[in-house]
C-alpha cells in the first residue's frame, strides 16, 4: 500500500475530530489524501501535514465572490487565498477544482476565475462545467429560469458537455472558457518545468505523465472541435437525459 484516500466531503470541518485522528495516524507514519474545505487554520493545517498529509482535493468553485455567495459556498475567496498559503507553509500539495458556468456566470467571472485559479497556484487542477442534477436547487433554479438546456450530459467516452445556457452566456463559450482555462494555467513556464521536474527522476511518473498528457491533448482537441461547430452539429454519440418537467407543471 502506497496511500490512503480519505474521499469524505467534510474530512476537515470539525478541527477537533481531524487533529484527533491525526494524532492517532502521526505514530503509524502512513502517507495520506482527502478531500478538504478551506475552512482550515493553519493549526490544523499543521496537525494534518504531521499525520502525514501529503494532499488536498479541494473545490475553489470560483474566483468571483456574488457566485460563490449564489451557490451557498460556505466559503470566500480569501478563505482560499489563506487556506493555500498555509497549505504550503505546512507543505501539503492541494489539487484545485473549478467550475464554469455556474448561477452569475459572465465572460467577465470566467476570466476571473482563471486568474483567481492562476494566483492559487495549485499543484494540479481540474475545470468543470456545472451540471444540474435533478432533485437538486440548481436544476430547479435553472430550469424555472428556462436556462435548462435538456441534452446530452456527457459524450460516449464520458467527457463533460454543457447542458445549462445563459442568453449572456452561450454553451460554446463556456466550452471554450474550458479549454482556455487549462491552457492560461497548465502553459505556464513554472507549471511545466513543476511537473516535468518530478518525473524527471521517477519513471512511473515519466509514465503517467505521459498517458495523462496524451489524454488531455486528445480531449483538448474535441472540445476544441464541439465548440467550432457550435455543439449543434456534433455528430458524436451522446450519453442522453431525461427531459426535464415543464417548470409551470402545466405542459
Amino acid at each position: 500500500m502506497k496511500e490512503i484516500f480519505f474521499d469524505d466531503d467534510t474530512f476537515n470541518i470539525r478541527k477537533d475530530r481531524v487533529l484527533d485522528l491525526c494524532s492517532k495516524f502521526k505514530p503509524l507514519k502512513f502517507q495520506w489524501s482527502s478531500t478538504a474545505r478551506v475552512h482550515s487554520d493553519y493549526d490544523t493545517l499543521k496537525g494534518m501535514a504531521d499525520g502525514g498529509a501529503r494532499l488536498f482535493i479541494v473545490g475553489f468553485e470560483s474566483g468571483d465572490s456574488q457566485i460563490l455567495k449564489n451557490i451557498k459556498k460556505g466559503a470566500t475567496v480569501e478563505m482560499a487565498r489563506t487556506f493555500m498559503k498555509n497549505c504550503r507553509k505546512v507543505g501539503i500539495k492541494v489539487h484545485g477544482d473549478f467550475i464554469i458556468g455556474l448561477p452569475g456566470e459572465t465572460k467577465e467571472t470566467i476570466q476571473k476565475t482563471i486568474d483567481f485559479a492562476k494566483e492559487l497556484d495549485c499543484e494540479t487542477i481540474q475545470v468543470s462545467l456545472a451540471h444540474a442534477m435533478p432533485g437538486t436547487e440548481l436544476h430547479d433554479t435553472m430550469a424555472a429560469q428556462g436556462f435548462l438546456k435538456v441534452e446530452a450530459l456527457a459524450d460516449s467516452g464520458g467527457h463533460q458537455l454543457p447542458h445549462i445556457e445563459y442568453p449572456h452566456l452561450s454553451k460554446a463559450e463556456m466550452m471554450a472558457g474550458v479549454n482556455r482555462f487549462y491552457d492560461e494555467y497548465y502553459f505556464r513556464p513554472k507549471v511545466v518545468w513543476r511537473i516535468v521536474k518530478e518525473a524527471l527522476w521517477d519513471s512511473h511518473e515519466r509514465k503517467r505523465l505521459y498517458a495523462e498528457a496524451t489524454e488531455f491533448l486528445k480531449l483538448r482537441a474535441e472540445r476544441l472541435k464541439w465548440v467550432r461547430k457550435g455543439g449543434e452539429e456534433y455528430q458524436k454519440p451522446m450519453i442522453s437525459v431525461p427531459e426535464a418537467p415543464s417548470a409551470s407543471g402545466n405542459d
